[in-house]
């Protein structure tokens, strides 16, 4: 935009109600039709809750968007694992924000200013809307993004960068293979010296400091462990071929062996090329968890984006940020074979690649092809015809132990979980059941799960056990310990229910887990399942050749024609529905012909039809 641009303004005073709103708004736009050389097509009000300045410079605005009470908005923000940039109106009847970077964690909120806060407010309104990125504001290298309800832009900086927009240069620590920000200090061990530095402009700063011995030693691989007086930071000193803060980095590894769960190098980058995402970055608190790692299975994360496999998946992998949401995706590392007569390790040959430029470090670095990129593991799910969940990735899933039956179960609230009727439908005694959550193993709660005893478990007034794929939902109440049922976790969190008028259309992509047979006659249980499934039709569903009548008022039913369905096993388990970011529970796994069969999709409890009296119930607490 050229300096000699001028923002013409239009003064609009706002309607006292929603109805005179309504035909305002009408009005205004018939009157747009009718005098487009009285107001601009493109003529919108300014969103509500943030200070605007209108001048000769289009992009030049406050970046703040205020609650009613006055407090900041962050933006970008997560909320069940999707970045917003505004404010969002999820689960409440007017438009909200988080005050932190992370919802998920962190739990702030606070509701937007609207019109109706100030009705006789007036506000500037622009009739241009210029794309403030054409003017490419971000520095060395960053991708400006538009941020349309601020009509700003967000720069993305490279690794070596930060600020506003990107102008202000990181340092780079080589002993620790990491960027300090500006105004950031760090001890390190360098030359056999022991030196506390910092940040200064884009300028490493080091001077010596006194040091005494470590109460224990952090460091991996053999490393020496001083500790700073001052500020009490623990150094590490590494051997030869290792590096980073605690010497678990091996920068020279060039390919990785078996499933890559001991590789320890530095690529950071993507099969398609893109750029990972730090492990403890805000971003990933669902995902994973940093305090456990020292836990084996964790072993290898920390304060960088280089790529792991800390769930033994087959290959070392990491997350990134893709379409506004968390992703993962498998890393461009080559696997190693070992030449028999040598026994050396030599890397496949790797796929060539230009080298990174300031102007291509935040884009793929090959154009993606269809089928190579991974979603997200978290909200996703696949059971007969899918493949493996990571932990965590459905923290509300239940395993339900009845004597030597087992059901699958959704937590709901902290102390109530949601299954299927006729996995109860003998009555079983209290003493025999047990709930597990945060299981990933069948039967092998592993660190992250917690067990409990049921207090009690009901049914609708409707269920009659002689018909039971009808009302085919039940609710058990968990018993406390030490006063307290489930506590939130990375791997154990409720899923939201739906509203009573709750709806998605046909064919909606919805996700189904379990721990079932993976095939029609399968014995054998594994670790948790995940798959993708769509809403049919109530009609199609109804046709004499698919299930005909017995599909009844209260059920839906879903499926895939990739053969992904969920199987014997399953019963009970979440029919989970994303919105804006939410997982919903739509459905609850019944019943069906067979497993993956042609025209005989799975059948599901329709949540949302039995919602009132599962709050009744939650909240009656008997």
């Amino acid at each position: 935009m050229g300096k000699d641009h001028q923002t013409s303004t239009v003064w609009i005073h706002f309607p006292n109600t929603w109805d005179q709103a309504y035909r305002f708004l009408t009005t205004s736009i018939f009157t747009v039709i009718l005098l487009p050389c009285v107001f601009s097509l493109r003529t919108r009000m300014v969103p509500p809750g943030h200070e605007i300045i209108l001048a000769r410079d289009a992009v030049k605005e406050s970046l703040k968007v205020l609650t009613i009470d006055g407090k900041e908005c962050k933006f970008p923000f997560r909320l069940g694992g999707t970045v917003y940039h505004q404010c969002v109106s999820l689960s409440s009847t007017r438009p909200w924000c988080s005050l932190t970077h992370n919802f998920d964690r962190d739990g702030q909120w606070g509701y937007c200013i609207t019109e109706n806060d100030h009705p006789n407010e007036i506000r500037p309104v622009s009739r241009r809307e210029p794309d403030p990125c054409a003017g490419q504001p971000c520095w060395n290298g960053g991708l400006c993004t538009r941020v349309m309800h601020k009509r700003t832009f967000d720069c993305t900086c490279p690794e070596g960068f930060s600020g506003r927009r990107c102008e202000e240069r990181k340092c780079f620590e080589e002993t620790h293979l990491r960027y300090y920000d500006s105004g950031d200090s760090w001890g390190r061990i360098a030359n056999r010296l022991v030196e506390q530095c910092s940040c200064l402009d884009g300028k490493t700063l080091c001077e010596s400091t006194r040091y005494t011995g470590c109460s224990w030693n952090p460091c991996e691989n053999e490393g020496t462990c001083r500790m700073i007086e001052d500020t009490g930071e623990e150094v590490c000193a590494c051997r030869s071929g290792y590096s980073g803060p605690f010497c678990s980095i091996v920068p020279d590894s060039r390919c990785y062996q078996g499933n890559g769960a001991d590789y320890r190098g530095i690529v950071n980058t993507t099969k398609s090329g893109t750029h990972c995402l730090p492990w403890n970055s805000d971003l990933l608190f669902d995902e994973l968890s940093l305090d456990r790692a020292k836990d084996k299975d964790l072993k290898g994360l920390g304060e960088h984006a280089f790529c792991r496999n800390p769930d033994k998946d087959g290959m070392p992998w990491c997350y990134t940020m893709q379409d506004g949401a968390v992703s993962w995706e498998y890393c461009d590392i080559p696997a190693c074979f070992r030449v028999p007569a040598s026994r050396r390790v030599v890397p496949m040959p790797p796929r060539e690649r230009p080298a990174p430029s300031p102007t291509n470090l935040l884009r793929p670095i090959r154009p993606n092809k269809c089928g190579t990129r991974h979603k997200k593991r978290i909200p996703r799910g696949r059971i007969l015809g899918g493949t493996s969940a990571l932990p965590g990735s459905h923290p509300w899933m239940a395993g339900i132990y009845i004597g030597e039956e087992f059901c699958g179960g959704t937590l709901i609230h902290a102390c109530w979980v949601v299954s299927a009727a006729h996995c109860f439908s003998r009555n079983p005694r209290k003493s025999k059941i047990k709930v597990v959550l945060g299981q990933h193993f069948f039967n092998d709660t592993g660190p992250n799960a917690r067990s409990f005893g049921v207090e009690n478990y009901f049914f609708p007034p409707t269920y009659n056990q002689f018909e039971p794929t009808r009302h085919d939902i039940v609710l058990l109440k968990l018993e406390k310990k030490d006063g307290r049922c489930a506590r939130r976790s990375p791997f154990i969190r409720p899923i939201c229910l739906p509203e009573k008028n709750t709806t998605f259309p046909d064919f909606y992509c919805c996700q189904i887990t379990g721990w079932g047979h993976t095939a029609e006659k399968g014995t054998t249980y594994s670790h948790l399942r995940e798959g993708v499934v769509g809403i049919y039709p109530f009609d199609w569903c109804s046709r004499p050749e698919v299930y005909g009548p017995e599909i009844r008022p209260g059920m839906l039913c879903a499926g895939s024609n990739r053969c992904v369905d969920a199987c014997q096993g399953d019963s009970g388990g979440p029919l989970a529905c994303t919105r804006d970011g939410v997982s919903i529970l739509y459905g609850v796994i019944s019943w069906g012909d067979g497993c993956g069969r042609k025209n005989k999709p799975g059948v599901y409890t329709k949540v949302a039809d039995y919602v009132n009296w599962i709050t009744k119930q939650v909240r009656s607490g008997s």
